[in-house]
């Protein structure tokens, strides 16, 4: 992707990210970095014809022209389009119009018999809209084997116009009663001359799950106002992560957690011990080790965020301890780094040399780490400083992909915060290449491979270029053949060795007692 181009998503992108919640309709700038990166991936990745490479880089620059202009819409089209022929899949009005219809539930967590609202709109208009009136169906499904085996038809459809874009169809349907587990909607629209479109949505059957939900976070609340009145901080701290599983159930309805990926049986379960331990007094993590998932109550919006960290059974509150702030990549979470990456690598490094790392969500998939999503990552630091004896001087910062954007964006904002940094397949946008001179004091290790399809090579070539010419100490590792993920987990040892060697540079003021970050 070009610098200009990047520049342009990126810019956008500091608006649209300064919430947590992003429409399901939307058609913006976040979208469209989204597809971005994975367009990009794609094209980098398969081979084509000459014609076909020159009919996706006509499709491209249609994009990137709908971005600048801020058509998020039209963006959307080009770009999915571009990717249908990397596939060698035909672009039909059909395939077009199943790939622009977006499905919104007012629900997805719910009990048997409920009736669910559920909505279909097209995110972006077709330039060639099916013809004829659509009929077709909703239906209730469970997949097994494989296979996807209907169980009940919900609401026949009939007469629909196939545009959405400008009416939304909008259908309610009963439930019916069904055991306890995940299931999937199916709508299927079909034209006289075309083949089906066929959308689906993941619901999950829960008796009496959001009833529990509900009681857990009116029990949260009451509790905090209490130890809020009884001037009780500490434990009214702790109340965040109660609240924030009570409210997770909310979050998948928005589409904001993936419903698949989120065990909101075993969150609300944690969180209820939780809670049954703060009513005796006791700070759930004054005695935890090992990898804890916690929240606090952010001051931007009162909103609870979620963070995971990670405490060495050696901790030691009495002694002074080093600080790994790992920032996840495009479509992650705080979950990543624990997760991922050789099954959390990470964490089995931090063991074994007595660090604490602590990974935040910066607010959404496609923050880039900018604006309240920066500010995440702050308020995380400062949660990590109030809760655990952390050493000042060896505070470290590394991210995968946007995260190795986000490391070295947030350091250029905070040059006397860290004592080294470690960027993994990122690069830097135009102003934080400006700013490189202000972290010149900080050592960095850069990984970057260069086969990587996703974000080329040049932007980390390019950001170690600059910090080398700042006066920067800087250890490239360029990986030779190696793609966007695969380099991770076989540097991390090399990573917290660089950690290991290194203690943030103190000005004479800072040396005085007057830090000045």
């Amino acid at each position: 992707m070009s610098r200009s181009l990047l520049n342009r998503l990126l810019l956008s992108a500091i608006f649209l990210l300064a919430s947590t919640c992003m429409p399901v309709f939307a058609q913006d700038a976040g979208q469209v970095l989204r597809l971005s990166v994975g367009f990009r991936t794609l094209k980098n990745s398969v081979n084509v014809t000459e014609e076909r490479r020159k009919e996706v880089a006509d499709l491209e620059a249609q994009a990137q022209k709908a971005s600048a202009d801020g058509r998020y819409g039209d963006a959307l089209r080009a770009y999915n389009h571009a990717m249908a022929l990397l596939r060698g899949q035909a672009w039909t009005p059909a395939y077009a119009l199943g790939t622009a219809l977006q499905l919104k539930l007012d629900q997805l967590v719910c009990d048997p018999g409920q009736t669910l609202r559920l909505q279909a709109a097209q995110a972006f208009t077709l330039t060639e809209p099916l013809t004829g009136k659509l009929s077709g169906n909703l239906a209730v499904a469970r997949r097994q084997n494989g296979r996807t085996e209907t169980l009940a038809e919900l609401h026949k459809l009939s007469d629909i116009a196939p545009d959405f874009a400008s009416r939304p169809l909008s259908i309610e349907a009963r439930l019916p009663e069904l055991a306890d587990g995940v299931y999937q909607l199916v709508l299927t629209l079909t034209a006289s001359d075309s083949e089906p479109v066929v959308k689906t949505s993941p619901i999950r059957i829960a008796r009496g799950l959001n009833a529990r939900a509900a009681t857990l976070k009116s029990r949260a609340s009451e509790l905090g106002a209490k130890l809020e009145r009884e001037n009780r901080n500490d434990l009214r701290r702790a109340i965040a992560p109660v609240e924030y599983a009570a409210g997770m159930i909310e979050l998948v309805n928005r589409g904001d957690l993936a419903l698949e990926r989120t065990d909101l049986d075993g969150e609300l379960a944690a969180a209820e011990e939780l809670l049954a331990q703060i009513i005796k007094g006791r700070h759930p993590l004054r005695s935890r080790r090992g990898d804890i998932r916690w929240a606090y109550l952010s001051n931007l919006d009162r909103t609870n965020q979620p963070f995971r960290l990670f405490v060495p059974a050696s901790y030691d509150p009495a002694k002074k301890y080093p600080l790994v702030v790992a920032l996840h990549g495009m479509g992650g979470d705080e979950n990543s780094y624990f997760l991922a990456y050789d099954n959390g690598i990470i964490k089995r490094e931090a063991e074994a040399r007595g660090y604490l790392v602590v990974c935040p969500k910066g607010r959404a998939p496609a923050s880039m780490y900018l604006g309240s999503a920066e500010q995440d990552v702050l308020d995380v630091i400062a949660e990590m400083k109030r809760e655990y004896s952390i050493d000042e001087d060896r505070i470290f910062m590394t991210g995968h992909s946007m995260g190795g954007y986000g490391t070295w964006s947030i350091a250029v904002n905070h040059p006397r915060m860290f004592a080294a940094l470690a960027p993994v397949a990122g690069g830097g946008m135009p102003q934080t290449i400006a700013r490189i001179g202000a972290i010149a004091h900080i050592p960095q290790i850069v990984v970057h491979g260069n086969a990587d399809p996703t974000v080329s090579v040049d932007e980390s070539r390019r950001m170690v270029k600059a910090a080398q010419a700042a006066g920067a100490k800087v250890r490239y590792i360029e990986v030779e053949g190696g793609n966007h993920s695969n380099i991770v987990a076989p540097h991390m040892k090399d990573i917290f060795d660089w950690f290991d060697g290194h203690k943030r540079s103190r000005t004479e003021n800072e040396t005085n007692g007057k830090d000045n970050r």
